[in-house]
């Protein structure tokens, strides 16, 4: 909506008594009724004012676009702009760090003229630093568009969201100034630091975004209908030390004594058949570019001290032969001082300038030098990091472990460090709120919220109730349906040399087999054959072979194989489960060497359930009814779930799209399609659709409606942002209505019930303190936790339960937004029915965090990578050796040579990519083992 008509718009909505709102999505039908009604706190402030009147925006344009963020913001803050801008107007002036500014001031446009040299105090260098900005108001921002919206006077419309970014930077403009700002998150110095390892430290930091959500509040007074979410933000940053320290703990994975000698020679190039070439540990070190420093050398005056570098790059050159870019090799031309006019040239080298300069001998010398963009050249040793510097990179096993023991807290810990983020952030200090007249509460919100009954479970012959436990134990159960055949034909295959001998094995396959009789498993043969992997074999030869003596041993095509394998190596697991799905359509069990010499029975039945599910079986379900037999639904039902996952920033792995259905009558079993899906292309596309559909629907019909269509179908999609809810509705779910229309014409009469869910947000439940009814012996709220009230939509049909039980850490709820419902399903059977399939998730004893079907699609579509078509021998497509790779493509690029492995990927993140193997295709496999394969659960 143009913002200049949108007062008309309101005063004509005021006197038309015709007018109906009306929302692309569904309003909420009502609210639960069953369960418990209880009350807890959830990390939500209300806004209890904000500003009605209008904010003038404004574009800012800088030089030519093209500056360096650094510049950028040298530029706005210089006392050229600022003076000006408090002479024009003297209130504050809110700007985004980019492109766009927000002002009461009432001024057309401003073009200020800065001069960055008289701006640092120092003569020019050649040509003047000068640079433009331009001010130019671009529109108005009516923040009365935001009530009106709340009150259904509008629709969402770019009005109201330009009122809420204005408000959102508002609330982050101060905590900008005092802290660390990345993106949403704020740290401090003061703030709780831990040392993942000697090179990079976590940090707790706080989390705010402003936020819709109900102005008529279960709790407390009317509100304004928008609210603070704050929690807890954990960011990893570099050490604050020296640069040589840092580089030489950065390479420790192959220096674990941390030896300078080591180091030294870690660093140094090395010689290939182009000549001389960088090392694995100094393309490590590229990771270092940009990073900023302090120079020691100078330290006489506080501006020297205080003055910050950013390193470029470290010195690499083959001219430096094999020594490298250090402090000897590298020279350059040095004025002399009054040595006349033109001053007298001294070609010197580093180490000889800072001894005759500063009088100081470099002790690591032999290190790669340091250069700058318009600084020259500085030794490692006499640079110091300058502390709260975001780590960028993935953290090593390593790191990951200690972040993960850092960063997972208990409610209690969590609610003091929000509680100690509240009191960072300052609300009523914050000059910009002040000014602009936002006001806070201070005290969390609290919210009437249901705990929803928990189901029963049932296996074969025994049930079980976990009450608010959240959890059960297999012990003496059965599962619900054991393999459809028994075990005749199957065996191990022990992969790698010297790995476990087959006594080992043999006593492990001999609990396992006890365990898994014991779950009503039937195994026909109890002495499997071992296959160990000769020494020097192929990986894929070994399977092949392993497959044919296991085969053979037992005279007839396996079943399923088990792996022993000798660590976590994801690139070999991906290759056997390609070997087995995509070349012999055959199941598989990886299990790791740790858990098979120790063979105890726990570990044995987690093995179990998945091998169970693998071979047609069925853990357990939920008892919906007075009796066992009863069927979840009124109706003959359909559960469908979809994700799409995508490679790590700058991989060339393509986005991988899942999508699951449910495969039998009480949606216990789910089989799963995946294929690539463009390069970060978040929405499945038709031609997916229609292949994924294309086999699992018509198969549904045939095994599980025996001969009858769905006539209900529930679409349950992961990982899609509020601004992609309308893309799923007109793209996703119309593919699907397009293709089921078009092999059956009375699809018509399908009802359609289309949810989002969603993990990535930063609501969290906080019962009250001594609160036994709402909370477990860790303060986390009981599984069935179901909130839709205050944080929720202030009209939509949305909600956040947490339907399990908290191992560690805070719980976090998913947050479930209907987009359609066609069957018109009440709240109280649609939330019921999400929270109870939470507990028949076939590879676990507890309940899970997330809807099964998309539980299982997330798991589908990460493991689809197994899938690509890329030969073993062209290594791993992702992680740390791939990052290195595409930098010394870049680099050969720019030097104008041709990459070693060939051209890379470019263009727009809609390319298309390379179809996946298609499962069991690489050899002859016959239909009735691929069909099993396709509609089982091969991914679990």
């Amino acid at each position: 909506m143009d913002a200049g008509n949108f007062r008309g718009v309101l005063e004509g909505v005021a006197t038309n008594s015709a007018y109906k709102f009306e929302s692309p999505l569904p309003d909420r039908p009502g609210f639960n009724t069953q369960g418990k009604a209880i009350a807890i706190r959830v990390n939500q402030y209300k806004v209890a004012q904000f500003p009605q009147r209008d904010i003038f925006q404004y574009d800012i344009n800088i030089g030519t676009g093209a500056e360096a963020r650094g510049k950028v913001m040298a530029i706005w803050k210089s006392k050229g702009v600022q003076n000006e801008l408090k002479a024009k107007h003297n209130g504050p002036w809110l700007w985004d760090g980019n492109k766009i500014a927000w002002s009461s001031a009432d001024i057309p446009e401003l073009r200020i003229l800065v001069n960055l040299d008289a701006e640092r105090g120092r003569e020019p260098r050649g040509t003047p630093d000068t640079c433009y900005c331009v001010i130019k108001q671009t529109k108005q921002v009516r923040l009365a568009a935001i009530d009106a919206y709340l009150t259904k006077k509008i629709p969402f419309d770019n009005s109201v969201l330009e009122g809420i970014n204005f408000l959102d930077h508002c609330i982050r403009a101060w905590p900008t100034e005092q802290y660390c700002a990345v993106k949403r998150s704020f740290f401090s110095k003061g703030n709780a630091q831990v040392a993942l390892d000697n090179v990079i430290i976590a940090q707790k930091g706080v989390y705010s975004s402003i936020r819709l959500c109900n102005p008529k509040p279960s709790n407390g007074p009317p509100s304004t209908g928008l609210a603070v979410n704050v929690d807890v933000a954990n960011g990893t940053f570099w050490a604050a030390q020296d640069v040589h320290q840092a580089a030489r703990n950065f390479c420790k994975d192959r220096n674990r004594n941390l030896d300078w000698n080591v180091f030294l020679n870690q660093v140094k190039p090395v010689s290939s058949s182009s000549g001389l070439t960088m090392s694995d540990d100094f393309k490590n070190l590229r990771k270092f570019g940009k990073l900023k420093f302090y120079a020691k050398h100078r330290g006489k005056s506080h501006a020297d001290q205080m003055k910050q570098y950013t390193i470029k790059k470290l010195v690499f050159d083959q001219k430096y032969g094999p020594g490298g870019g250090n402090a000897k090799n590298v020279k350059f031309d040095w004025k002399l001082k009054n040595s006349g006019n033109p001053p007298k040239v001294q070609n010197i080298s580093v180490y000889d300038f800072f001894k005759k300069q500063y009088n100081i001998d470099i002790q690591h010398w032999q290190l790669p030098l340091i250069e700058t963009a318009r600084d020259g050249y500085f030794p490692m040793e006499l640079c110091t990091l300058v502390a709260n510097q975001k780590y960028q990179y993935k953290l090593s096993p390593d790191q990951t472990a200690a972040m993960i023991k850092f960063a997972v807290t208990r409610p209690k810990q969590r609610l003091e460090s929000i509680n100690h983020g509240v009191g960072m952030l300052k609300w009523h200090q914050d000059p910009y709120l002040n000014y602009f007249g936002v006001k806070v509460d201070p005290n969390m919100t609290i919210t009437n919220a249901r705990l929803l009954q928990n189901p029963e479970i049932s296996y074969q012959g025994s049930k079980v109730n976990p009450g608010t436990q959240g959890r059960w134990d297999l012990r003496g159960k059965k599962f619900l349906l054991p393999n459809l055949e028994p075990l005749k034909s199957w065996g191990v295959i022990i992969v790698g040399n010297n790995t476990v001998d087959e006594p080992t094995v043999r006593n492990f396959l001999n609990v396992f087999i006890q365990t898994y009789t014991g779950h009503g498993g039937k195994v026909a043969n109890r002495n499997p054959h071992i296959y160990t992997q000769p020494q020097g074999m192929d990986l894929g030869e070994a399977v092949a072979a392993g497959r044919q003596a296991i085969g053979n041993a037992a005279a007839g095509m396996p079943q399923i194989i088990l792996f022993v394998l000798p660590g976590r190596d994801s690139f070999m697991y991906e290759r056997l489960k390609k070997s087995m799905e995509c070349r012999f359509a055959m199941f598989s069990q990886m299990m790791n060497i740790a858990h098979v010499r120790k063979a105890q029975p726990q570990y044995c039945s987690n093995v179990c359930m998945k091998l169970n599910a693998k071979l047609g079986g069925t853990t357990c379900k939920i008892i919906s009814g007075p009796s066992p037999a009863a069927l979840p639904f009124p109706r003959p039902t359909m559960i469908i779930g979809a994700d799409v996952s995508h490679a790590s920033p700058g991989s060339q792995q393509a986005s991988m799209a899942a999508m699951t259905m449910s495969f039998d009558t009480i949606a216990c079993r789910y089989a799963a399609a995946v294929q690539t899906n463009g390069h970060r292309v978040e929405m499945i596309t038709k031609t997916n659709i229609e292949g994924m559909l294309g086999f699992l629907f018509p198969e549904w019909v045939k095994q599980v409606g025996k001969g009858a269509l769905p006539q209900h179908i529930y679409y349950f999609r992961d990982g899609v942002s509020e601004g992609q809810y309308a893309h799923v509705l007109d793209q996703e779910v119309a593919h699907i209505k397009e293709f089921i229309a078009s092999r059956y014409p009375q699809a018509a009469a399908i009802k359609f019930t289309i949810t989002v869910c969603s993990k990535r947000h930063h609501i969290r439940f906080f019962p009250k303190e001594g609160d036994n009814m709402a909370a477990d012996k860790n303060a986390n709220s009981l599984p069935g936790t179901l909130v839709e009230r205050d944080v929720t939509h202030p009209f939509e049909y949305d909600f956040y339960l947490s339907s399990h039980s908290a191992i560690q850490g805070t719980a976090r709820p998913v947050h479930y937004h209907v987009l359609k419902d066609e069957a018109q399903t009440p709240p109280n059977e649609f939330q019921a029915m999400i929270y109870k399939h939470c507990y028949q998730y076939m590879r676990s004893t507890t309940p899970v965090s997330l809807f099964p079907a998309v539980y299982y699609a997330h798991l589908a579509s990460n493991r689809a990578r197994a899938h690509e078509g890329s030969a073993a021998s062209s290594g791993p497509r992702g992680g740390q050796k791939f990052e290195e790779q595409q930098q010394d493509d870049a680099q050969r690029r720019a030097a104008g040579h041709s990459t070693m492995g060939g051209s890379s990927r470019s263009g727009d993140n809609t390319s298309e990519a390379r179809p996946l193997l298609p499962m069991g295709e690489l050899e002859s496999a016959d239909r009735e083992r691929v069909i099993r394969l396709r509609t089982g659960m091969w991914y679990i």
